[in-house]
């Protein structure tokens, strides 16, 4: 990612990605992290919001880190885009490390309404009057690490005796967008929550439900008669 060095009278230096810095300055001006300001978690706040922590995370994603230490290394310098909401500096990994294990269900429950909120707010494909397509799949990630909560012994295509996850999700191609999803232990079956995510995408897509203009698109694996079923009532009741 290409980063810009900015140098002050006093000889110090700091290096900002502009990838970083832009990404955000667009997420402030569409007030896309609004909805974030009213998550509550039952922590105590010394030097940094609640809310400060969950966009740290947010960066932490578009930076790429792919384990909670690259925090400290890829974060780390990003002075301007820390400076944006309001934090000297961005906080390490050890404070991102206790906002996400004090998390519970309730707090994957205001996760979820957030994301609905802003995904009404900002998705292109809910606005659309053309055909919107849905997919619905489930995919293995192998976690095989003993630190690995929850992970367990499943299916992982060609890949024998490993433990992971299953994530099911629901997602629009066309849009690149993401409706829903479910993370689970390895061994959990697809069906397992097809009724969630079929809420999850019937709910954002009344007007689309409404005229016919909304295909939901599953592998095999989903195809029980009951599946097949729930989708004929939910077709026919509109």
């Amino acid at each position: 990612m290409n980063n810009v060095t900015f140098s002050q009278t006093n000889c110090k230096e700091e290096t900002t990605s502009t990838w970083l810095a832009a990404v955000m300055q667009f997420g402030l001006k569409i007030n896309f992290f609004d909805p974030l300001k009213e998550f509550k978690l039952k922590m105590k706040e010394v030097e940094y919001s609640v809310y400060q922590k969950l966009i740290t995370v947010i960066m932490s994603v578009a930076m790429g880190c792919e384990y909670m230490k690259d925090i400290n290394e890829k974060l780390a310098p990003e002075v301007l885009a820390a400076n944006m909401f309001g934090m000297d500096r961005i906080p390490d990994q050890s404070q991102i490390n206790g906002l996400l294990t004090r998390m519970d269900s309730d707090s994957i429950k205001q996760l979820k309404d957030i994301h609905h909120k802003i995904f009404i707010e900002n998705s292109s494909s809910i606005l659309s009057t053309h055909t919107v397509v849905v997919d619905i799949d489930q995919s293995g990630l192998i976690a095989n690490g003993k630190t690995y909560e929850l992970a367990d012994k499943g299916y992982f295509a060609k890949k024998k005796n490993q433990r992971g996850y299953q994530l099911a999700a629901a997602f629009t191609g066309e849009a690149s967008e993401t409706i829903t999803m479910k993370l689970d232990s390895g061994n959990t079956h697809c069906t397992e929550h097809y009724d969630e995510l079929l809420h999850d995408v019937l709910s954002k897509y009344q007007e689309q439900l409404r005229n016919g203009n909304l295909i939901l698109r599953t592998d095999s694996g989903f195809g029980s008669m009951d599946n097949i079923e729930k989708l004929t009532n939910c077709y026919t009741a509109q």
